[in-house]
């Protein structure tokens, strides 16, 4: 009985203790309970924002790598087409050359079928000189480079998107 007795009264000195620390720690648990609270709607405001705000950074994403390779892929139509207007003006800057070349030894030549044959090749120079780059090359290259400086404003202004959603993934939630 005597271990009972001693057993009782720790359990009642226990269910004292107990009930006066309650009245202690309420304030502390409150506190506690309340940064607990503030930071799961944090947590859930994060995650709305995160879920809303997630795929459109992914649909916008893969739209501005299409653009991307757009551009690219105009941007080296563009230096194609320049190449070859390069090499038409720099043929017809050869053919000017030789044709004073041609004209000076026409001039000098007493030979009347050597003279013959340079003013065959006199003409053939002259129609060369005369020709220059191709109009349609031109015309082709105006078009890329506009089709260029569009699609490139198409993509800075997806960039600019992107931007601002990750900006808004940045912001801390309110």
């Amino acid at each position: 009985m005597n271990k009972l007795f001693r057993f009782g009264m720790i359990v009642l000195l226990a269910a004292l203790a107990a009930a006066s620390a309650p009245a202690q720690t309420t304030s502390a648990d409150n506190a506690t309970l309340q940064k607990l609270l503030d930071e799961v709607r944090q947590l859930r405001l994060t995650m709305e924002k995160s879920v809303t705000v997630g795929p459109r950074m992914q649909l916008i994403l893969q739209r501005t790598q299409l653009q991307d390779a757009r551009v690219a892929r105009i941007s080296q139509q563009l230096d194609e087409v320049r190449k070859q207007i390069a090499a038409e003006t720099a043929q017809q800057t050869d053919a000017t050359e030789k044709l004073a070349k041609i004209e000076q030894d026409i001039s000098t030549e007493t030979d009347a079928g050597r003279r013959a044959q340079l003013e065959d090749v006199h003409a053939h120079f002259k129609m060369v000189a005369a020709k220059g780059p191709d109009q349609q090359l031109r015309a082709r290259e105006g078009e890329l480079a506009n089709s260029l400086q569009a699609e490139q404003a198409t993509l800075n202004d997806l960039n600019g998107k992107l931007d601002a959603l990750e900006r808004q993934l940045e912001a801390p939630p309110r």
